[in-house]
């Protein structure tokens, strides 16, 4: 009997350990991720997140401007997020702009918070939109260098 225990609690261990590894990948090697495989799921991304800017009302007729610049803060704070979990393939210039992407997507959310906490009349408003326009541009370059136009924005 003492046998017929030691058996079956190595063979549930040894499950327990499978399962684990598969769990954690240590199964299987994962394929490396290929450059069409990121870039397709990067402008799919883009392509949501385009979608939901378009969808918000126009300020200041129908929303006013600082729940549009907190709404826009958001999506893209989310669109940063979700960008920044893709997997990226191994090439070292697709790394870069990946993180260079990232970074103008979180500068972008930032600077419609600055719109959204800035008076209708300040100083403020000027700077964090014209900021806004010029990391637009810049993201639209980075876009069509990575071959991901459907990332590009109209700013």
């Amino acid at each position: 009997m003492r046998t017929v225990h030691g058996s079956r609690s190595g063979v549930l261990l040894a499950l327990a350990v499978c399962g684990a590894a598969t769990i954690a990948g240590c199964g299987e090697a994962d394929e490396p991720v290929t450059a069409e495989a990121y870039l397709g799921s990067l402008e799919a991304i883009c392509t949501d997140t385009t979608a939901e800017l378009q969808t918000l009302p126009e300020p200041p007729e129908q929303i006013s401007v600082t729940d549009f610049a907190t709404r826009a803060a958001e999506l893209l704070d989310g669109e940063a997020t979700r960008v920044d979990r893709l997997d990226v393939p191994a090439d070292a210039t697709l790394r870069s702009d990946h993180r260079a992407f990232v970074r103008n997507t979180e500068e972008q959310a930032d600077a419609w918070r600055s719109i959204a906490g800035a008076g209708a009349e300040s100083a403020e408003l000027v700077t964090s939109a014209d900021l806004v326009r010029q990391l637009v541009l810049g993201r639209n370059d980075l876009a069509e260098e990575m071959g991901a136009p459907a990332c590009r924005r109209e700013g």
